[in-house]
């Protein structure tokens, strides 16, 4: 089986400020070159069934001291948890906690090292960070510090965002429980670009839509 191209950040309409249409999904995938991408509302698991995509059950979820994604989980993660709790409800369901974006300067940032419950794997790209290269190399210290696998994601927000950052996932099969094992044991690498000041723009010209 070759490697996956993932997406594991993205927003739709199923998020207060997601603006991408949940049936446009696999069109996009498919002109964006992913196998698939992970459906990360913020405080929602509303993960939608689409034919012809692949599409990850996920959720992002606000603790206490910044968002945590929980990819694989199979119900509602609370919001308002302290972060070590967050993680650990997430692995109790199995699936993958993710702290996303640890060092974009404008959003709620959950810091590794004060953590006392291990996550899953850091975001170190993330494509919508507004300092992307600082963001990136200073998440890419966190995740060898702590011996934590890297995985990429676009936040995107808009259809034109969507795989401006994503993982390259070495799994046996594109089976849900093959995909997250292989995100758990570090078969992942990290990839992509930062969003353009173009498509930045138009995630803003959305909002007064």
């Amino acid at each position: 089986m070759p490697s996956l191209k993932f997406d594991l950040h993205v927003h739709t309409v199923g998020s207060y400020d997601g603006h991408t249409k949940r049936e446009d999904l696999p069109q996009i995938i498919r002109s964006k070159g992913l196998d698939g991408v992970a459906i990360t509302e913020h405080d929602v698991f509303d993960p939608p069934k689409l034919q012809n995509a692949l599409l990850l059950p996920a959720i992002e979820v606000s603790s206490q001291t910044g968002h945590v994604l929980g990819l694989g989980v199979r119900e509602l993660i609370p919001a308002g948890l302290s972060a070590d709790e967050t993680i650990r409800k997430i692995q109790d369901q199995g699936g993958v906690a993710i702290i996303p974006h640890p060092y974009d300067p404008v959003c709620e940032c959950v810091k590794l090292a004060r953590l006392k419950v291990r996550p899953d794997a850091v975001e170190t790209v993330n494509a919508d960070a507004l300092s992307f290269y600082i963001s990136k190399w200073l998440a890419h210290k966190d995740a060898h510090r702590f011996n934590l696998p890297e995985v990429g994601g676009s936040d995107s927000h808009i259809p034109q965002t969507i795989g401006d950052a994503y993982t390259v996932i070495d799994a046996a099969s594109s089976d849900l429980k093959d995909i997250i094992g292989a995100i758990k044991s570090g078969k992942v690498r990290a990839e992509g670009r930062p969003t353009s000041v173009r498509n930045k723009l138009r995630k803003l010209s959305y909002k007064f839509k």
